[in-house]
């Protein structure tokens, strides 16, 4: 490849990614970011930075989107639904455990999870570390898993031992998630985030309901987190 056909194809590839970012944010600083982006290399931790990036740039723009907290609301709402089907049952069920009737409950708030997550790693920022890119990678995959599995249990294909596999790989990522929040200084949301990773591990009449509590309680903050910041943002634009 000549030098030319090179630094066409590198111009390609900026602009690629430069495109996944919102126009207003593009607008502002994407002549900065595509002069900082044509003096280094494209390598894979720095195209991973510049996609995670442009979800940040999507989920948490000036104006604060309210997209985690609604995924964070529903997926708790749901959830609390769905314990509460379980424990009204007359004989308790053994972890996971799922009723035909209360399996749409709990497949909502499994489908919600997934983008509350990715919201929840975000807020790590630059500083996600091992721990946080780990826990989301688990959490994420393990939930789609998961989600695919009580699909297909709604569809009458019997669930079994790659369910359970996957809900534990989820827990495990969201657990991990939680961690890396807590040593990030978000004390509160990291230890609310790891007991809903760890909800699995509780006694089979606790772990339903201790699941639902904590992803109420992760909710509760991301809604005073969403409420303060947009009144932050508020009071800078009266203030402009």
């Amino acid at each position: 490849m000549t030098v030319q056909a090179a630094g066409t194809a590198r111009s390609r590839a900026i602009a690629r990614y430069l495109g996944l970012y919102p126009r207003s944010w593009r607008e502002r600083y994407g002549e900065e970011l595509a002069d900082l982006l044509d003096r280094e290399a494209l390598g894979l931790r720095t195209r991973l930075d510049l996609v995670r990036g442009a979800v940040d740039a999507h989920l948490h723009p000036a104006t604060p989107s309210p997209l985690p907290v609604l995924t964070a609301l529903t997926a708790s709402a749901l959830a609390t639904a769905h314990a509460l089907a379980i424990a009204s049952q007359p004989v308790a069920t053994e972890w996971p455990g799922y009723l035909d009737d209360a399996l749409p409950l709990i497949t909502g708030s499994v489908a919600a999870m997934i983008p509350a997550l990715i919201g929840l790693w975000l807020k790590l920022g630059d500083d996600d570390g091992p721990l946080g890119r780990v826990g989301v990678v688990l959490g994420v995959v393990g939930a789609t898993a998961w989600l695919l599995a009580l699909l297909a249990a709604a569809a009458r294909v019997a669930y079994g031992p790659a369910t359970a596999a996957a809900a534990t790989v989820a827990m495990a990522g969201t657990a991990v998630l939680g961690v890396a929040l807590f040593g990030r200084s978000r004390v509160a949301l990291g230890v609310l985030v790891a007991a809903a990773g760890s909800a699995g591990v509780a006694p089979p009449a606790l772990a339903w309901p201790a699941f639902a509590a904590a992803w109420t309680g992760v909710a509760v903050v991301l809604v005073l987190d969403y409420a303060r910041r947009t009144a932050v943002g508020s009071g800078i634009r009266h203030a402009g």
